[in-house]
């Protein structure tokens, strides 16, 4: 699963919220604002702890059912769901998109976002039919506010991975090349809308996995690399976002049988998720299991074995028995144990 290409795909538009935080406490404007920052400096700790502050500030100046409550409410499901903490995720999101029906309509911008985001955490879970009814509505909502918007973008770039998810390559593919021209425009907009990066970084890696696919591995490779020098050029080279282009650059180079390159990428990917997040972070497993199917093809069984236990605990921890990754690493972890010699 590619996570990261879940828990980034989600902008906090600063004009969205422009007629929430009027008539709003400096208190709870400085606290939202914190929690905002810290999210994109992928400190998602530190943003849970900001964004509590923030709920509590909203929930007593304004009651229970505000708009600032809404954001807030908001604001925090994301940081929750960027640390792969998706129950504590869930019941904020749906708190959050039902006080946003009522107080500002069903078609309003801020229900789109509580929309897509919601959606982004059940494709996480893959809950793909719970989650693309969501996206399209959200894409509907938003679309009628400019077709070109960065919103729009964001909810493409979301149904996209949800259709590649599902294997509909060619649905995947049309949306991402309806999503990259609208980051090439924002990417050069001063001020730039937040989550820019990330998501052009998405749409560049995104399209990367469909031209490998297709064996096109001259260009797949050009757009992997497009995308780490996009965040490295505007974020800190270790920021977790980093982890899924390397990851998909791996992937490709041991595609290729180049595995001392596809090691080290794998391996700085691993590193870096270690020292932003949780070390069981789902993510994590995707990145080792690429790491493990290098030693299986060196034949270094063992480690590839010690790998894929590692990534399957790690996933059925976090996503459930019933999630279709937990399937795909018992099936690789099968496979390579039914290869071993017998004694």
């Amino acid at each position: 699963m590619n996570f990261l290409s879940r828990f980034f795909a989600v902008l906090c538009c600063t004009a969205l919220l422009a007629g929430t935080v009027a008539g709003q406490s400096e208190e709870w404007k400085a606290l939202f604002q914190q929690a905002t920052a810290l999210f994109f400096q992928g400190k998602f700790e530190d943003s849970v702890a900001a964004a509590k502050k923030a709920l509590e500030v909203a929930e007593r100046e304004r009651g229970p059912r505000h708009p600032t409550v809404a954001a807030s409410l908001n604001r925090l499901a994301e940081a929750y769901r960027a640390l792969g903490q998706y129950a504590a995720a869930e019941p904020l999101y749906k708190r959050s998109l039902g006080i946003r029906e009522r107080a500002r309509g069903p078609d309003s911008p801020e229900t789109a976002q509580s929309l897509n985001n919601l959606a982004q955490l059940y494709s996480a879970l893959g809950r793909f039919a719970e989650a693309e009814p969501l996206f399209k509505r959200a894409l509907a909502i938003r679309e009628k506010a400019g077709g070109d918007h960065p919103d729009v973008g964001t909810t493409l770039n979301g149904l996209a991975e949800l259709y590649r998810e599902q294997g509909k390559f060619a649905e995947a593919e049309s949306l991402l090349r309806r999503s990259l021209p609208i980051w090439e425009k924002t990417i050069d907009q001063t001020p730039q809308p937040r989550g820019t990066v990330n998501q052009y970084s998405f749409a560049l890696t995104g399209l990367a996995a469909l031209e490998g696919r297709q064996g096109r591995l001259e260009a797949a490779e050009t757009l992997y690399k497009r995308a780490i020098a996009l965040i490295d050029d505007s974020r800190d080279r270790d920021h977790p976002l980093m982890a899924r282009p390397l990851q998909g650059l791996a992937g490709l180079y041991a595609r290729q049988a180049q595995y001392d390159s596809a090691e080290a990428l794998y391996k700085r990917a691993v590193a870096i998720l270690e020292d932003s997040l949780d070390r069981d972070h789902p993510r994590m497993a995707a990145v080792l299991q690429g790491l493990a199917g290098v030693y299986a093809a060196r034949g270094e069984n063992a480690a590839a074995e010690a790998l894929l236990k590692r990534a399957l605990d790690i996933r059925v921890r976090t996503l459930g028995e019933g999630h279709p990754d937990v399937a795909v690493t018992r099936d690789r972890l099968a496979k390579l144990r039914s290869a071993k010699p017998g004694p």
